[in-house]
């Protein structure tokens, strides 16, 4: 993993996480828009890719499921951008830190009594789900055939338990632990990556 030289993690800070999270919610931004829970599991598996992918990819997708949002260019959606971008490099320099209080683990938003709102981790394997989507069709291609076969394995893996018929009844803790076993699983796999000479995400400019 990464060593004690690396810089500090881009942490946002209370504020600033705060502020993230409503602007997901608001009016300036569609209503489709992702919240936090699932822009959590898309960032992860865009960050996770093999092969970079742009920014003009897999923005738009955060706004909007269609991908093809415009909703003007007023200082409260360049706020809404620039605060999406710093989670993004948060997140890129957190994934597979060595050490455990700095390296990333899946958020999720806590359960409610009643109501219809989706079980605890649904939205983040949603978000992990349309960031996969985004890899390149041919991603295996430069990588050594064992190391793509153990990787396509553990994305199936993390996934399985959502889509199981267990997950209909599964109870909290239960669906905290597949969070922190795809956690644990994503975490191995960036690090499997620079193992090989794969290059670290960029962070980019807010």
């Amino acid at each position: 993993m990464f060593s004690g030289s690396e810089p500090s993690p881009l942490l946002l800070n209370d504020e600033e996480m705060d502020a993230l999270e409503a602007v997901l919610v608001s009016d300036t931004v569609p209503e489709d828009c992702m919240d936090l829970e699932m822009l959590d599991g898309f960032l992860a598996a865009v960050l996770l890719s093999p092969q970079p992918i742009d920014r003009k990819r897999w923005l738009p997708e955060v706004w909007s499921a269609h991908g093809d949002a415009d909703f003007g260019k007023g200082s409260a959606v360049q706020r809404a951008i620039k605060l999406v971008l710093s989670y993004r490099n948060e997140i890129a320099s957190t994934l597979g830190r060595e050490d455990r209080d700095e390296r990333w683990d899946p958020f999720c938003f806590a359960a409610e009594e009643g109501g219809d709102k989706p079980g605890i981790g649904e939205g983040w394997v949603d978000g992990f789900l349309q960031g996969l989507d985004l890899w390149s069709d041919g991603w295996q291609e430069d990588l050594p055939d064992e190391m793509a076969c153990e990787v396509q394995n553990i994305l199936r893996q993390i996934v399985a338990p959502w889509e199981s018929d267990e997950a209909d009844t599964a109870d909290e803790e239960t669906r905290l632990g597949w969070l922190e076993a795809a956690g644990e699983a994503i975490n191995g796999v960036f690090v499997r990556w620079r193992s090989i000479g794969l290059p670290a995400p960029e962070i980019i400019a807010p």
